[in-house]
Order: C-alpha cells, then structure tokens, then sequence
C-alpha cells in the first residue's frame, strides 16, 4: 500500500530557467519537486534572478531621479496621479491596516472590533486601488 501512495505516475515539467526549458520527468507523490534539470539551471536560474533584480532597482532609481528633475522644473504633476511619495505613504497606510485586520481576525475578536479593523483596512486601500486605476488608465490612452 505505501508503495502504491509514493509512486503515483510520472509528469513532465519544464526547467525553471527561462533560457533552458529543458523537459523534467518529475514522480507524482510524496517529495520535493524538481525545480530545474541540473545544479548548473539552478545556479544560472540564481544569477539570472539576481541580474534582473538588481536591473529594476537601477531603473526605479533613475525613475526617481527623473521625476526629481521634471519637478525642478516647477511643472504641476499630471492631476490625479501621485507622486511616488504619496504612493509609499499610501503602501506604508495600507501594509499596516491589513496586518492589523490580520491580526483582529486571527485572533477571533469581538465582531465592533473587527467590522473596524475593516474599516481601516478598506480606508487605506482605497486610494491604493483608485491611484493604480488612474495610472492603468493614463498609459492606455
């Protein structure tokens, strides 16, 4: 019978990295699945990863910098769109009612307590969701 339980059958996976996609015959059943065909994938996969990040926190930087230099020219920003200042504040609102709204319901509290835990949680994530449509809709146009 255990036997039956750790061998279920067989499934074909791709490779985790991107450029390899190599087929991975993985066993259904108990066990951690394969991720990638060989160490070299994962390692490639690891530096790839690691690459690409370090390539968005270079152009968020100069994201940043740029909207610093399109402010020094005293221009008003687009109306309805946030600066990224007030997109962290309102990331900042919004991290800590949820965690607060998490905690209430875990924790089973009275139903007063938790309809305003909700209440917090639905104010600060408003402007998120509202902010983000605004944007979506500014580059479609």
């Amino acid at each position: 019978m255990q036997e039956s339980m750790d061998d279920l059958g067989e499934v074909a996976l791709y490779c985790g990295r991107l450029s390899c996609r190599k087929v991975i015959v993985q066993t259904v059943g108990r066990g951690r699945r394969k991720e990638f065909c060989s160490d070299t994938c994962r390692r490639a996969a690891d530096r790839d990863y690691k690459r690409a990040k370090a390539h968005v926190t270079l152009f968020e930087e100069q994201l940043r910098n740029t909207l610093h230099e399109v402010a020094a020219y005293g221009r008003k920003a687009e109306e309805g769109v946030l600066t990224p200042q007030e997109v962290m504040a309102i990331h900042g609102e919004a991290r800590v009612a949820l965690e607060r709204a998490a905690t209430v319901v875990e924790l089973g509290a009275e139903p007063d307590r938790v309809a305003s835990e909700l209440d917090a949680l639905v104010k600060a994530v408003r402007p998120l969701v509202a902010s983000h449509e605004t944007w979506v809709s500014s580059r479609s146009a």
